[in-house]
């Protein structure tokens, strides 16, 4: 599954956005960078003025067909087996849908996760990690992603969450500009070697 699975997703993304833009995408995942180590205490969420059309709610397995599509949209097919294995061992989700379809995903944990050691964080009690945010590009603008996260951050707080720690790579500046527009501060850097934040 696995050699076909990176097959289907590589001939779906050069189909999708030409040799070049395939080789300039897939080459930059094998270099070193840095991440920046986020924090957000969750009882100072700000109300957003505006509500974008999403519906957010909890992922769960029966939301792995969905992902499996967007999955399958976005030339990533290989995430779905991921998702599996995430649920199984014990991660969270939201999904947000738009008119009955899934658009993005937000995957979080409350305990032990891999990324934390590479992070250098302890969670303490209170915190909770989240470790995957992604909206599909085509409902990216308008604040439908400031409304999601505002809402996960909501949902978090309702369970008792205090601060929701996370990382942001230092040169993708819409997702920084996205975790600073909601508060988030940025506690660390980190050198990021290749594939290391799988």
């Amino acid at each position: 599954m696995g050699l076909r699975a990176l097959a289907s997703d590589l001939g779906c993304l050069i189909r999708r956005d030409g040799v070049r833009e395939t080789v300039r995408r897939l080459g930059s995942g094998f270099r070193r960078g840095e991440l920046l180590v986020l924090v957000k205490r969750l009882d100072e969420i700000q109300d957003i003025a505006f509500q974008a059309q999403l519906h957010v709610e909890e992922l769960g397995p029966g939301s792995l067909p969905a992902l499996a599509e967007l999955n399958r949209r976005r030339c990533d097919t290989r995430a779905t087996a991921r998702f599996a294995a995430d649920l199984e061992h014990g991660h969270r989700g939201f999904v947000a849908s738009i008119d009955g379809r899934l658009v993005g995903y937000y995957w979080w944990a409350d305990g032990n996760h891999s990324h934390l050691r590479r992070l250098g964080v302890e969670l303490q009690d209170g915190d909770v990690y989240g470790f995957d945010f992604f909206l599909a590009a085509e409902h990216r603008g308008d604040g439908r992603a400031v409304a999601f996260l505002h809402a996960i951050e909501s949902a978090l707080h309702e369970r008792g969450y205090t601060r929701l720690w996370g990382y942001v790579r230092g040169d993708n500046r819409p997702a920084r500009w996205l975790y600073s527009m909601r508060g988030y501060e940025v506690v660390k850097h980190v050198d990021l070697k290749p594939g290391q934040m799988r």
